[in-house]
C-alpha cells in the first residue's frame, strides 16, 4: 500500500485542529483574557509558552505524518496521549470533554493506521518479522 489511507488525511486534519486550539489557548492566556490567568505572573506566561510549544509540536507532527515514519508516528502517539492524560487531570468541564474527544479521535485513527505508518505491507509476510 503506497498511498496513505484516507483516514491519514483526517488524522492530520484533527491534529491540526487540536494545534489550533492550543494556539488559541496560548494567545488567550498571553493576553490575560483567560479567567484563571488574568494576572501577569510567571504561571500565566509559563502556560502561554507551553501551550504555544504544544501547538507547534502538534502542527509539525501533523505535517510530517503524511509520509511514513516510525519516529514521527510514535512521537505523535506519545504527544496525543500526554495531552489527553493531562486534560483528564484538569477540572473536567464541558470544554475539557470536547478537548479530550478532539485529542482521542486522531489518537484512535493513528492506532488504526499503525501498519501504514510503520511501513508494514500487509499480506507480504513483513508483518511477522518481529515474531
Amino acid at each position: 500500500m503506497t498511498s496513505p489511507p484516507s483516514s491519514v488525511r483526517y488524522t492530520r486534519l484533527l491534529i491540526l485542529i487540536n494545534a489550533l486550539f492550543w494556539l488559541a489557548f496560548s494567545a488567550i492566556t498571553a493576553l490575560g483574557a483567560h479567567p484563571s490567568y488574568e494576572e501577569a505572573n510567571a504561571l500565566r506566561w509559563a502556560m502561554a509558552i507551553t501551550a504555544f510549544l504544544v501547538a507547534g509540536i502538534l502542527g509539525a507532527l501533523a505535517g510530517r505524518l503524511q509520509r511514513r515514519s516510525r519516529l514521527v508516528y510514535w512521537l505523535a502517539v506519545a504527544s496525543l496521549t500526554a495531552v489527553a492524560v493531562a486534560a483528564v487531570f484538569d477540572d473536567l468541564g464541558p470544554a475539557d470533554v470536547v478537548f479530550i474527544v478532539i485529542t482521542l479521535l486522531p489518537l484512535a485513527l493513528l492506532l488504526k493506521d499503525r501498519d501504514w505508518h510503520q511501513g508494514i505491507a500487509l499480506g507480504t509476510g513483513q508483518e511477522n518479522r518481529a515474531a
